[in-house]
């Protein structure tokens, strides 16, 4: 008897509407974020990217959070790196630390003027 009850259940799980019922892909940064003295705030989670933090972490992180990965850059100064994101910040890493952002906007921290890449 209890199997009645559920076939409706299962079936109505099984409708879908016109794209599958799949969610669409976000298109840019899947959360907003705010640049600031201190490093990145990712607004409304609670959740900061402050200076300091090892740099495979914030760049697993940031790729999460733009929803893409970067391109890695050589910047001007041998012991610096940058990690840039389409359309998105520019992050500046000395000795594997982040250190800098830069962004159409601004910049804190450390900077990078990215070498050309072959």
């Amino acid at each position: 008897m209890k199997l009645a009850y559920a076939f409706p259940l299962l079936l109505a799980g099984c409708v879908g509407g016109g794209d599958g019922g799949l969610a669409p892909v976000p298109d840019g940064p899947v959360f907003p974020m705010a640049y600031d003295a201190r490093g990145i705030d990712v607004v409304g989670s609670g959740q900061r990217i402050d200076f300091g933090r090892a740099q495979a972490g914030v760049i697993d992180t940031m790729t999460r959070l733009q929803g893409d990965r970067p391109n890695l850059l050589p910047c001007d100064a041998s012991t610096r790196a940058a990690a840039r994101w389409r359309d998105g910040p520019l992050l500046v890493f000395r000795n594997g630390a982040f250190v800098g952002w830069q962004t159409e906007n601004g910049a804190a921290g450390e900077t990078c003027a990215p070498l050309a890449v072959n």
